[in-house]
């Protein structure tokens, strides 16, 4: 008989390319990814992969198991998860967001994941959004919230709230009391981060649309870094309003005001069609309505009694 553990092992040995990417991602060992395939192998009296090149490739008999494979495990997440046991498919959920998403609303996202999924491992892990869809495709992470949406029939993007950008500055740098054109804000040095962000890459279309040639001076892949060298007046970027507004009364920096505002950005929740679908989906709503770029306001918890 063939039981789900071994169809699993087929699929991630197939879909990951290698038995150790298979044994990782089931929380196993390599040893029994390669046993659990055997055992289909002398079951069914066929060959599933073509060991003899470099890389391992299903046999025309492996294509047709693997079809049927897929359809059977397809309907087994379906039969649980309207069952309302999606923990039962689901025991580790990766998620990709970038460094904004990590200092405003991740925390309020886990933590309400954890009281509703107590038996699911919750991984966030925080990277450049392009980063992120790199690893969503590979199937590093199960779901990314990032400001670009991944391409193609294998994802589901589901639209979250757009992000406002504002340009600032340092008070000393430029006077903020006129309007400036899009001309002189780019005789400043642009701060932004490097050109894998996806917000940075949304804002190069932009500008090159306008026709604005700006001076770029890269600030990494820290959000953090890139508001500490506006502060500090090496020239003008494009931030989060609502999240660095403290900032601005705080007078450490100034919103410019220009003639022609800075297109908003929407976020998207996506994850890959070929998961848990349904509880990728309740994911999202989750972020759907927990989103939100302003900055959070921690209370400090209670000091305990002393002994």
């Amino acid at each position: 008989m063939i039981t789900f553990k071994q169809i699993e092992a087929l699929y991630w040995a197939n879909k990951l390319g290698t038995h150790a990417a298979a044994a990782e991602r089931l929380h196993t060992t390599q040893s029994a990814v390669s046993k659990r395939i055997t055992e289909v192998e002398e079951f069914l009296g066929v060959a599933l992969f073509d060991r003899s090149g470099r890389t391992m490739q299903l046999t025309a008999k492996g294509r047709e198991v693997l079809e049927v494979g897929e359809e059977i495990l397809q309907l087994r997440d379906r039969l649980l998860e309207r069952m309302g046991k999606p923990v039962d498919v689901v025991r580790r959920y990766r998620i990709g967001v970038t460094e904004l998403i990590g200092l405003t609303w991740l925390p309020k996202l886990v933590q309400e994941m954890r009281e509703k999924y107590p038996l699911v491992s919750i991984e966030p892990e925080i990277d450049l959004s392009t980063a992120l869809t790199t690893k969503l495709q590979r199937s590093d992470i199960d779901l990314a919230i990032i400001p670009l949406t991944a391409t193609g029939p294998g994802f589901t993007a589901v639209p979250l709230d757009t992000m406002a950008l504002q340009w600032m500055c340092s008070p000393s740098l430029t006077d903020t009391s006129k309007t400036l054109s899009l001309g002189e804000i780019a005789q400043h040095p642009i701060l932004m981060q490097i050109d894998t962000s996806g917000v940075d890459a949304v804002f190069d279309r932009w500008f090159q649309a306008k026709g604005l040639s700006i001076r770029r001076m890269y600030a990494g892949n820290s959000l953090s870094a890139l508001s500490a060298l506006t502060v500090a007046g090496f020239g003008v970027s494009y931030l989060p309003d609502l999240y660095f507004g403290d900032l601005v009364e705080q007078g450490l920096l100034k919103r410019v005001p220009v003639d022609e505002p800075l297109p908003t950005v929407r976020y998207y929740a996506v994850y890959r069609n070929d998961g848990p679908v349904e509880f990728s989906a309740d994911i999202a709503a989750l972020a759907q309505r927990l989103c939100d770029f302003r900055k959070p306001q921690f209370t400090p918890r209670p000091a305990s009694p002393a002994a």
